[in-house]
């Protein structure tokens, strides 16, 4: 009987090599033809002549998401006096880019660039993109101080351009969100998920679900 045993776990040890040998070989077939795929787009991408991008849909920065050095808090009917060095830092980062191209290339690989616009503008893409990823990184710490020294207001409309922009900076989103709830405003959570759910980003469901908390709690 031990000795039949033996022969049958023999026997499943060879059918479960077997199978795991052609999985593995099943799996280098369609990792071979995934790069020869890539390859083979990525060599016609770079074939692509240079297309115009002037008409591109390029973000601009309002003098108002800008702070000034006396910035009114509609919230408490009060001007702020900002010589806040953090604040100062981040309005000298956005008057800079406020005089460069920016686009939000999202979800876009160099190779989709290549093959939309071709190879002669990547490297202006590239950087136009670079501005961007700056910029809603800008908006959100610069929105996350106003804050903190009690400028609600002002923080509100910042924020509230980065959503406009297509940012998917996490606490952009809270942060507005808890604005909003503070003052009871399901409205504009409501606006939020609606552009959160608008995301083609790996940060779109976490977004969506800590927005959907932030909304029970004032429902």
């Amino acid at each position: 009987m031990f000795k039949n045993f033996g022969w049958v776990i023999l026997f499943c040890t060879i059918i479960i090599g077997m199978l795991i040998l052609y999985e593995c070989k099943k799996h280098s077939r369609k990792s071979d033809s995934a790069k020869a795929s890539f390859w083979a787009r990525e060599a016609r991408a770079n074939t692509v002549r240079r297309k115009d991008i002037s008409n591109l849909n390029y973000i601009n920065i309002p003098d108002s998401v800008i702070p000034s050095d006396i910035s009114p808090d509609l919230c408490t009917c009060k001007c702020y006096i900002i010589s806040d060095d953090e604040i100062n830092e981040y309005r000298t980062t956005l008057l800079n880019l406020q005089a460069r191209k920016i686009l939000n290339l999202s979800g876009l690989t160099n190779t989709d660039l290549k093959e939309k616009y071709g190879v002669a503008n990547l490297s202006a893409l590239s950087e136009y993109d670079e501005n961007y990823i700056t910029l809603v990184n800008i908006i959100a710490r610069c929105g996350a101080r106003l804050i903190e020294i009690g400028n609600c207001s002002l923080a509100a409309v910042i924020l509230e351009y980065g959503i406009s922009i297509g940012t998917d900076v996490s606490r952009n989103y809270y942060m507005l969100a808890e604005l909003y709830r503070k003052d009871n405003n399901i409205t504009g959570i409501n606006s939020l998920i609606e552009s959160a759910d608008k995301l083609d980003s790996i940060m779109k469901a976490p977004i969506l679900s800590k927005l959907n908390e932030i909304k029970a709690a004032v429902s």
